[in-house]
Parts: structure tokens; sequence; C-alpha cells
């Protein structure tokens, strides 16, 4: 009976300590996972405009690394997620709904694409997590098609109707051009926005649109349509695509005789079209955001080199102030809550990113910034200047 008693103590005092140990083990986990703030990042992480992507993710890890030696925010660690978008609009999707769903995260930065942001702004709406836009530029990323506001659609960067009318008054009134045509990738909203909104412009302060053909992203030729514009010499030719897709054109167009001035917008800004393109697109320009050019973003431009030993593009930018402004907006919330995070991103004064100040406006979401232009020149990007319509 003793010996029975003896065992029976031992078995519980067993007990005791496994199920306090769970206890002690279970608040470690929980303390764990409740000092650490989960962000997203969604952007194209592979496919041909993987170099965007990367570069976005790399700009907010980069800055999660200066935060985080500097105490957090709110004295939480923060965690950057990424996850691969494609560049597309259903893989986007997907990928905002890992976010949110399966890594707890509490707002999303990405993607660059408006095609991709306007697919996702309805999921971040009914889920109620914050979704920031990079360079996406189309007006419908924060406000629908009947002009209601999506509550939880945020950007960085301008939109299309601005940087489409820098566009055409840079072309009259810097370049004296008095004709223009234009080649639309029919399939983007990024590419069609920008185009209507140069034509309108152009047209208004009297100029003369020539001509404007279709065509596809992904198109191995476009002779076809450049034979159309051809013998009509503008002086201008507006190419609002991908930089990929402009280095095709631009090459095939100078290989049919076309010697007019090619415009574009933010879509051409990546080093690697100054490769592709070769001499075809020497004096030619595009509207972008203000960009490494600007002497303050020197510091985080060495650091990133040093951190990856690559060039940084202009999209680690974007990833960089996208999550700096989340921590102000979280700060002035006092609180780590989506909802809480949304309503100061909307009330946002004066937040001094490395690419300008952003000022929102609560009706539409958009900020308040400048438009830089680059001229292609001797093999390089040439800064110009910042631009308004």
């Amino acid at each position: 009976m003793r010996k029975n008693s003896k065992w029976i103590k031992v078995l519980a005092f067993t007990t005791v300590l496994i199920f306090l140990m769970g206890i002690f083990s279970g608040c470690g986990s929980k303390q764990a996972k409740d000092d650490v703030i989960k962000i997203g990042y969604v952007g194209a992480l592979s496919g041909d405009t993987a170099v965007w992507g990367q570069a976005g993710l790399n700009g907010m890890k980069l800055a999660a690394k200066e935060i985080n030696e500097k105490g957090g925010i709110l004295g939480k660690k923060v965690e950057i997620v990424g996850m691969d978008g494609k560049g597309n609009p259903v893989d986007s999707v997907n990928a905002l709904k890992r976010l949110i769903d399966e890594e707890k995260v509490i707002a999303v930065v990405g993607t660059n694409f408006s095609s991709c942001n306007i697919a996702m702004a309805p999921i971040a709406d009914s889920k109620k997590i914050p979704l920031i836009a990079t360079a996406a530029s189309n007006p419908k990323v924060t406000v629908d098609e009947n002009g209601n506001l999506r509550p939880y659609s945020f950007r960085i960067g301008f939109i299309d109707p601005f940087q489409g009318k820098v566009l055409a008054s840079f072309a009259l009134n810097e370049l004296k051009a008095k004709t223009a045509a234009v080649i639309t990738d029919i399939g983007s909203d990024y590419s069609t926005g920008l185009t209507e909104f140069f034509i309108k412009q152009f047209e208004k302060d009297g100029g003369k649109v020539l001509i404007k053909v279709d065509a596809h992203s992904g198109d191995n030729d476009f002779r076809a349509q450049l034979s159309k514009i051809a013998p009509l010499n503008p002086d201008v030719i507006l190419i609002p695509w991908i930089y990929k897709d402009v280095a095709l054109i631009a090459n095939q167009a100078r290989e049919l005789g076309i010697k007019s001035i090619f415009l574009g917008g933010d879509g051409w800004d990546s080093k690697e079209l100054l490769t592709m393109a070769g001499p075809a697109l020497e004096g030619c320009y595009y509207t972008s955001q203000p960009s490494f050019a600007n002497p303050i973003t020197k510091p985080f431009a060495e650091s990133y080199i040093k951190e990856y030993n690559i060039n940084p593009e202009t999209e680690a930018l974007f990833g960089r102030d996208g999550l700096y402004w989340i921590k102000d907006a979280l700060e002035r919330a006092g609180k780590v809550d989506p909802v809480a995070l949304r309503d100061a991103l909307e009330n946002t004064k004066d937040f001094k990113g490395l690419m300008g100040a952003i000022n929102v406006d609560p009706k539409t979401h958009n900020p308040e910034k400048p438009c830089s232009i680059y001229k292609v020149s001797g093999g390089k990007f040439e800064y110009v200047g910042d631009f308004a319509p």
C-alpha cells in the first residue's frame, strides 16, 4: 500500500510538472508572437518583372532591419513576409489572401501594377487589412469605377491622370511637339489609362494626335502597328508600356526608320531597359517618381548595395517608404490594430519619405507627389527635373 502511494505521488507530481511546462511553454510562444508585427509584401518575385518585386521586398527588409535596430515599432519587432504575385491579378489576389489568412499580417505593401491592386482591393476591404500600392498609378486602385472610395487601399505614387498630363505638357512646352502618335497595350489598365489622359491633355492644349494603335504585351512583333505610324512622322510617340516591351518596340521602330522622340511613363523605370534597348531610346524621355537621383537617398542606396551587392531599383524606395509610412501611422495610432492603422494612414499629413512628403487626400487616398522626368542620354538615365502640368 505504501509502495502504491509513493508511485501515485510521483505520477501526480509528474503530471503537474508537465501541465505547468505546457502553460509556460504556451505563454512563451504567445509572448514571442505578440512581440512581432508581421507586415506583408506582394510583388512579382518571379517572371519577367521580378527585378522590381525583388527590389521592393529587399527595400522593405532593409528598412525593417533599420527599424528593429532602433527598437522596432511601439516596442515590437517587425517581420516582413514576402509573397509572389507574379505580376498578374490572380496570383496577386491569392498571395494577399495567404498573407492575411495564414501569415496574419496587419498590413500589406505592393504591388507596382494597377491591374493587380484593382483586383486585390476588394479582398483588403472585406478583411479590413490596409493595402498600400507602390507605383500602381491607375485611379481605380483606390476609387472604384463608380467613384466610391476603396477604404483600405492606399498608394505611395502619383496617379495616371497626373502623369499623363505632365507628359503632354512636357511634349508641348519643352519639346515643342505639335503632333503625336500612341501605341497602347490594350490589355493593361496602366497603359490604357496613361494613353487616355495623355491624349486628352495633348489635344486640349493644342497638339494633334495623328494615330493611336493597339497591341498586346507578350507580342514579339509590333511592325504592323509601327508601319501605320511611320509615314505620319509624328514629333513624339507615346509608348506607355513596361520596359521589356518598350525596348522591343523602340528597336523595331528604329528598324523601320522612325526618328520620332519616344515618351513613356514609369513603366520604363528599370536599368535593364538601357541594356535591352541599346541606342534606340537615346534622346527619349519618361516620367517617374523621384528616385535615387535625389541626394537624400544616397545613404539608403549605399546600405542596399552593401546588404545585397546589387544596385537598387526605384521599387526599393517604395518598399522602404511603405514600411516607414506604416511605422509612422502605427505610432500615431498608438496601437497595433489594422483598423486604427487604416484611420491613421488616411489622416497622414506631411509624412517625410525618401521619395518626398506624403499628404493623403481622405476622399481618394491619393498622395500629393512631385513628378520627375528623366532623359536617356549617353546610355544612362539623366534626371531632367520635377514638373507639373
